[in-house]
């Protein structure tokens, strides 16, 4: 006997299709062949494959198939289901793959740069001005990438002089060149920190964005804002000119600077909030 030939199926066994009529589905494959599939399927495709139906989603949401999964991927999601019996082993799966996915994420390039951005510092001992003075982005060079800067007080400024005893109040704020957007860093009312003795050091803690941003190591929580104040040392009295100002954003916990990119990113949530 041919082999080949038997194979062959004749004309008046084929389904009849009629003109302007679609071809009738294929019979769906038995919930004991779909059940006993299921056990060899990696996540993504048991995830994918109980989105098909309501029947399919009962096979392949099954519990028996998720936890053995979860519980080997993420082992101390045992204490979890133990604490919350209700909560499914498919979602924790999806919850503690998508989170540990989306550390890995790189935020975007910041629509924002320094030349958009105007700094003004402001220091006030009771109701008069010490210090005041508006730099733009351009006029500022950052010293290995940090978010940090420092401006030499000229005539250009106005300065007063300091007692690093007594308490000031010390504002940072940045604004976009257009005005149109202005954002508070510091507004610091109180005692600086002496540091050596002609330096005076304030920060102040920064409100988290309600979006998320900057880079996966920079932690929003611990992110201060600083100024510094660096004292003329000509003389030796309590009241002494201003002869530099520094700021800039430090991670408290890590005790280091951000990167300008990651600063920019946290002023651009702020400045920029619409692209958020």
């Amino acid at each position: 006997m041919d082999r080949s030939k038997s194979w062959i199926v004749p004309p008046s066994a084929l389904p009849t299709i009629r003109r302007g009529r679609p071809c009738p589905n294929p019979t769906a494959p038995p919930g004991e062949v779909i059940q006993l599939l299921s056990h060899w399927l990696d996540p993504k495709t048991l995830a994918v494959a109980s989105c098909v139906s309501k029947s399919w989603y009962a096979i392949f949401s099954s519990e028996h198939l998720w936890k053995p999964i979860c519980h080997s991927l993420f082992p101390s999601s045992l204490h979890l289901t133990t604490a919350k019996p209700f909560v499914s082993h498919r979602h924790l799966f999806l919850l503690l793959h998508a989170a540990s996915k989306r550390r890995l994420v790189i935020p975007s390039p910041p629509l924002l740069s320094l030349r958009h951005l105007v700094f003004m510092v402001d220091v006030f001992h009771g109701d008069a001005p010490v210090l005041s003075l508006a730099v733009t982005g351009e006029e500022l060079e950052s010293l290995h990438g940090i978010f940090r800067f420092g401006v030499r007080i000229g005539e250009v400024y106005k300065r007063g002089e300091v007692d690093a005893r007594e308490e000031l109040r010390v504002v940072w704020m940045v604004v976009t060149k257009e005005c149109r957007e202005a954002f508070t860093l510091m507004d610091f009312v109180g005692k600086g920190t002496s540091v050596g003795s002609n330096e005076l050091w304030f920060s102040e803690k920064l409100p988290c964005p309600s979006s998320g941003c900057c880079s996966a190591t920079m932690d929003l929580a611990d992110l201060e804002a600083e100024v510094v104040i660096e004292l003329c040392c000509d003389h030796d009295g309590a009241k002494k000119r201003v002869a530099k100002v520094g700021f800039g954003l430090m991670n408290s916990k890590a005790w280091r600077y951000v990167k300008v990119a990651d600063g920019l990113l946290y002023l651009q949530s702020f400045l920029l909030p619409w692209r958020h």
